[in-house]
């Protein structure tokens, strides 16, 4: 009997076919993402032009350019990739494929989280290291030895939580480009803004309700937060990756 709602073989060959095809879309957008550090070493060295001795940018100098460029990518992808299945004429050849909804869901997922953050970083991070080897600095003078050696940031963060952090932006931006449809970033931004503020001003309003010192409250234990942390936000992944998925059910044109 054939299986309507998943087939490991449909689903492979759906998620390859898709993957070629953000490929021969936007395979050159996500490699411009990736030749950042090019773009970074020739400023550098046109700026220290104007010196007697050339010293190849730090690697905290250039964590900085790497946030910069993650950031906007993580932005940018999942509309790029994925925000044509709302229009009229690319959506209804979209529902025409060969798939289920489980399945094609399942499929902007795995690429939006996995496959193409992946095939980025790997892009900047090899290209960071041939320069970094290229003019005679240490191995751990390289980006990718520097984030995971040194904090970006006071407050100490594990890498679970960062990965988590990451993910859930992802999709969070996934979310906003299969449901609107048009100015999808700016739409999606505008909403995290408005949940933000409510959701701050619900918190603040339950602390005061109840009487918690906010000086005191900072002692609080942070492995129980980080526990917590985590925990939510594996639910918000669940949730948001449900949302996609209905969605893809749901869609009209």
């Amino acid at each position: 009997m054939k299986n309507n709602i998943f087939s490991f073989s449909r689903f492979g060959r759906y998620c390859g076919s898709s993957l070629a095809s953000i490929c021969s879309g936007k395979g050159l957008s996500i490699l411009a993402f990736g030749l950042i550090p090019v773009y970074v070493f020739v400023l550098d060295i046109l700026f220290s032009s104007f010196g007697h001795d050339y010293q190849y940018m730090f690697a905290s100098s250039r964590s900085a350019f790497f946030a910069i460029t993650g950031a906007i990518f993580v932005i940018w992808m999942p509309a790029a990739c994925y925000g044509h299945i709302t229009e009229k004429r690319a959506g209804s050849m979209f529902t025409l494929l060969p798939a289920s909804s489980l399945e094609k869901a399942l499929s902007m997922i795995i690429n939006t989280m996995i496959i193409i953050p992946l095939s980025f970083l790997a892009i900047y991070f090899a290209l960071d290291l041939l320069i970094t080897l290229a003019v005679g600095s240490p191995v751990k003078d390289s980006i990718v030895v520097y984030l995971f050696t040194e904090p970006l940031i006071p407050v100490k963060l594990s890498f679970t939580d960062m990965l988590l952090s990451a993910v859930n932006n992802m999709l969070v931006f996934l979310l906003g480009a299969v449901i609107f449809k048009r100015h999808k970033i700016a739409k999606t931004i505008l909403v995290l803004m408005g949940i933000s503020i409510v959701v701050s001003f619900g918190v603040a309003s339950v602390i005061n309700a109840i009487g918690i010192d906010w000086v005191t409250s900072a002692d609080f234990d942070m492995d129980r937060l980080f526990l917590w942390n985590t925990v939510w936000s594996c639910i918000l992944c669940a949730a948001l990756s449900a949302g996609i998925f209905f969605r893809i059910r749901k869609i009209q044109y």
